[in-house]
């Protein structure tokens, strides 16, 4: 059978099918981990953002990014609504989610206030007995996150890294887990001077999106990208820029 379609209604399924591969990407930030992404909303910045916007720029993609709480990025992540921006690799995420390249490695690094005479750090195992604070729903790495399952450990979990650095000021935890960029940002708040005590693991960022051709199309597009640019000198400079924001 011949489907003799007039033009103005092929005109409009056209248009139909373009608009909906015109549909921006929808990425979700953490709202509250400076330097690398904070902010609420349409107002979300940071390294994160700006590298992965860049890239997505370079490719042809358009994004709809937001900054939200962690967890409730988490959140709409598992229900399929977008992906979030600024993700560790792990098994157990890697067994449910797709992953982009990595944008770039951040440290993950023990900070405690320079009055308590804590000893240097050598590994995880050295947390035991302590007040730990970390921020509620990251992952830490592989390995470390393994060590942080100790039941010898004692954790406090929060959502906002400036309310981490606040609990250890008011003597709430002994140590917080974070990434080294955000330190000098979040203890500037701080009426006492921090000290990192150790660096405890390296990790490459990924953007991480629910499995489904839409998003896979998009890594795709992104992933050369990616490749190609994160050595460079042009997103060097784009970092720089945030982190001394």
């Amino acid at each position: 059978m011949r489907w003799n379609l007039c033009p103005t209604v092929l005109c409009l399924l056209l248009g139909l099918g373009a608009a909906r591969a015109a549909e921006p990407l929808p990425i979700a930030f953490d709202a509250g981990n400076p330097p690398a992404m904070w902010g609420q909303g349409k107002a979300v910045r940071g390294v994160q953002p700006a590298l992965i916007a860049a890239a997505a720029q370079e490719a042809g993609l358009t994004l709809r990014m937001s900054g939200m709480p962690w967890p409730r990025a988490m959140e709409g992540l598992a229900r399929g609504e977008h992906c979030v921006g600024g993700a560790y690799r792990n098994a157990e995420r890697a067994a449910r989610y797709l992953f982009s390249e990595s944008i770039r490695e951040e440290t993950v690094v023990a900070v405690a206030l320079a009055r308590n005479p804590l000893p240097a750090l050598q590994q995880a195992s050295d947390l035991r007995g302590l007040r730990v604070g970390l921020h509620r729903g990251w992952s830490y790495g592989e390995e470390l996150d393994a060590a942080l399952e100790d039941p010898a450990l004692r954790v406090t979990r929060l959502t906002f890294g400036n309310r981490l650095f606040l609990a250890l000021e008011s003597g709430k935890v002994d140590v917080v887990l974070t990434d080294g960029d955000s330190v000098r940002h979040e203890s500037r708040a701080l009426r006492e001077p921090v000290k990192q005590l150790a660096e405890l693991s390296r990790n490459g960022t990924h953007l991480m999106c629910p499995r489904g051709e839409p998003f896979a199309k998009a890594l795709a597009a992104l992933n050369p990208v990616i490749r190609a640019r994160r050595d460079s000198a042009a997103w060097a400079q784009l970092t720089q820029r945030e982190l001394a924001r």
